[in-house]
């Protein structure tokens, strides 16, 4: 966290985040995307699998929001050390998950190749993602506070908007834009939360939150229709759909807008500490992710038996993959102070960038 005085409705937001994750990978192993959506149940899964897809784009415009003061520096670098390491120590758990129950992996070249290309984990794509998100952020800073004015900040912001997600508009019935340009996504998240972090709408959290849900329910009947209720659809629902920019955005908003200052100091303590172990949390639901739903589907053949489960297993996978992050952490602490002490020596001894 970067700010002097640590902003609680940020730690909301990433662990509102957080909670997303594991109700998105227990939908995606119910089977519901290959389903005509005809019953209440689906049609309520539905509009929370629209919802919940807004944890990748709070994430990073999360980044957004708190680096986009960061400078060019060798010791800006360094900061990559604590996410990598998280990562590290978090693959080797689901590197035995890998070995020992899915028997995926042959020997030790297996792993170590496994951790090298972001493969030890079936969630470390993101850690891939964000890894080159890291290496530009400096040179993203410059570019976005080289712009002059609010309004050229805004053009900027629209510039990636038309080059990563405006497409998913455009092409929504037939090819009509490129798509050549659609990864670029992080960087307009990212540049999204750089500029709330300057021009926060003034805004209640009552009519953020109008706007938020307002804009679910129109777009989850539109989507219904349009898709004529195919499950397969919900699919194409990603980080890079133009209704997910603006959900995250007005999502973004109404948890930064709510009134989280009487809640009690337990509870406040309990989100920013679940907001310190978002990463290790989020890695670590592979593990239960791994063993339970293979016994699901197992146990519930028939899709529809399998909604109910979700009220078992998100729980299971969330709740043992924070413990799990406590004792990661536990192993990080020290090892992180060993690593970086020796590298700030080091670096004394180099000129800066």
């Amino acid at each position: 966290m970067t700010d002097t005085k640590r902003n609680l409705n940020l730690d909301f937001i990433r662990l509102f985040a957080l909670l997303c994750v594991p109700c998105m990978h227990g939908l995606d192993n119910t089977g519901l995307y290959t389903v005509h959506l005809g019953s209440i149940t689906e049609l309520f899964l539905m509009v929370l699998r629209i919802a919940i897809t807004v944890s990748i784009p709070f994430y990073i415009m999360l980044t957004g929001y708190l680096c986009n003061r960061k400078k060019l520096s060798l010791r800006y670098y360094l900061g990559y050390v604590r996410i990598y390491l998280i990562y590290v120590l978090c693959s080797i758990p689901c590197l035995f998950l890998e070995y020992f129950h899915k028997h995926s992996l042959t020997g030790v070249r297996d792993m170590v190749g496994a951790v090298v290309n972001f493969s030890a984990c079936g969630y470390a794509w993101y850690i891939m993602m964000y890894t080159g998100l890291f290496i530009m952020i400096p040179f993203l800073n410059m570019m976005y506070h080289g712009c002059a004015s609010k309004r050229q900040k805004q053009v900027l912001i629209a510039s990636f908007f038309a080059l990563s997600i405006l497409p998913s508009l455009l092409n929504m019935y037939f090819q009509l834009y490129s798509l050549w340009w659609d990864r670029l996504y992080p960087i307009c998240y990212y540049f999204t939360g750089a500029y709330l972090s300057e021009y926060m709408p003034r805004t209640s959290a009552k009519k953020a939150g109008a706007c938020f849900f307002g804009f679910l329910a129109a777009y989850s009947v539109f989507f219904y229709f349009n898709y004529h209720g195919e499950g397969s659809a919900l699919l194409d629902v990603y980080q890079t759909a133009w209704e997910i920019y603006i959900l995250g955005v007005l999502g973004f908003i109404f948890l930064f807008k709510l009134p989280l200052e009487r809640i009690p100091l337990g509870f406040k303590k309990l989100i920013m500490k679940v907001s310190d172990l978002t990463l290790a949390t989020y890695l670590l639901t592979w593990i239960p992710d791994g063993i339970t739903y293979p016994i699901m589907v197992r146990i519930a053949p028939q899709i529809s038996d399998r909604y109910v489960w979700l009220l078992v297993t998100v729980p299971v996978a969330l709740i043992s993959a924070f413990l799990m992050a406590v004792i990661i952490d536990w192993i990080f602490k020290p090892i992180y102070r060993f690593i970086m002490n020796r590298l700030n020596a080091l670096i004394a001894k180099v000129p800066e960038l």
